[in-house]
């Protein structure tokens, strides 16, 4: 019974997510939730422009294009009236890398190798390129033994 229940409540969920874009002309667009990346980024990376006509899958490839620029963790579409509305969470950035406690490395090559693999002050986190540097790193230190 819990199951069917939980079920029950899942489809209808989808249903309404389905539904909840219905098409309709862009008059203007707005975004918001953006702290560091300028709107016309935001503007240049979105396959919708005013006058155009937005439904669903048009919304969805949106949504798609502005995560693959990687600067969001979190992206939505939604609707002011005849008003398109981004609605975005920016990713992380760097405010600082402090290097300490190494002595066999010169902490300003460090933070050049760092910054050439992309992680650098200013730029956006990402936790696989922190993973793959600690990862080199511990490799450098293993191989001076």
């Amino acid at each position: 019974m819990k199951q069917r229940l939980l079920l029950l409540v899942l489809s209808s969920l989808v249903s309404l997510s389905a539904l909840a874009f219905e098409p309709f002309q862009v008059k203007d667009i707005r975004v918001e939730g953006i702290q560091r990346t300028e709107a016309g980024t935001v503007f240049s990376y979105l396959p919708v422009k005013v006058g155009d006509t937005i439904d669903q899958e048009r919304a969805t490839a949106a949504v798609k294009a502005l995560y693959a620029t990687g600067f969001f963790k979190d992206v939505r579409l939604e609707q002011d009236g005849d008003v398109l509305v981004v609605v975005v969470e920016e990713r992380p950035a760097i405010a600082q890398i402090a290097i300490a406690g190494s002595k066999e490395f010169d902490a300003k090559q460090l933070k050049e190798g760092l910054k050439q693999i992309g992680l650098a002050e200013s730029r956006m986190f990402d936790r696989a390129l922190l993973e793959r540097a600690e990862h080199e790193l511990k490799s450098q230190y293993i191989s001076r033994g």
